[in-house]
């Protein structure tokens, strides 16, 4: 369900960065951007002050880390996203991530690592000065894409980025079902996919 804000939820105190968007617990235990009806972010009323607070010491106490209350009014939650009203069936999620299969986690991992490669490619390209700076950068691209996936270019990496597949990795990383593992953080993995789809859109356009 989509509830009217303000509500509470739960995040770590360490993801509380102004330039990040906030990351909050879901119903898989995870920590996510926004919430999907399969993993919604969980949510306590205002009227329910206390047994947030209350939830919050017990997940603080169960994952060894500073877990806050946090009002949705107050942080940079994506609108429409899923959430739901914390009840005791979600226990579970205070306390850890409901694991993965091993399949998921390698489709997961592999998704991710093609996503953060890519978004790479595209910063350096969009940085470029001029056009033996792009060149540069596409050599470069294309070395280091082939030694890790086999082969790629710039061209490739764009075309990844602004298509379904990455969407799809992003998404995952938005609802919190894998992390990145990389020095990017989330906000410039959003940031270099819409650079991909705009400069994708410029060109299907001709």
């Amino acid at each position: 369900m989509i509830l009217s804000a303000p509500y509470l939820l739960l995040s770590r105190a360490d993801f509380q960065q102004p330039a990040d968007p906030l990351r909050a617990l879901n119903a898989t235990g995870r920590w996510a951007i926004q919430g999907s009806v399969q993993s919604p972010l969980l949510a306590w009323l205002p009227s329910q002050a206390e047994a947030a607070s209350a939830a919050a010491a017990r997940a603080s106490e169960a994952r060894a880390c500073a877990v806050v209350v946090v009002s949705q009014s107050d942080t940079r939650v994506g609108e429409g996203s899923a959430t739901a009203v914390f009840t005791e069936a979600f226990e579970s999620a205070l306390t850890g991530p409901t694991p993965h299969s091993a399949a998921k986690t390698r489709r997961l991992r592999t998704e991710t690592d093609k996503l953060e490669a890519f978004c790479r490619v595209v910063r350096a390209a969009s940085a470029a000065a001029d056009q033996p700076a792009f060149a540069a950068v596409g050599r470069a691209a294309s070395k280091a894409l082939r030694a890790k996936f086999g082969g790629g270019s710039i061209t490739s990496a764009f075309a990844w980025l602004a298509g379904p597949a990455g969407r799809e990795a992003l998404e995952s990383v938005l609802t919190g079902e894998v992390e990145l593992d990389s020095t990017l953080s989330i906000r410039q993995v959003v940031e270099a996919v819409k650079l991909a789809q705009e400069a994708e859109h410029l060109r299907a356009l001709g």
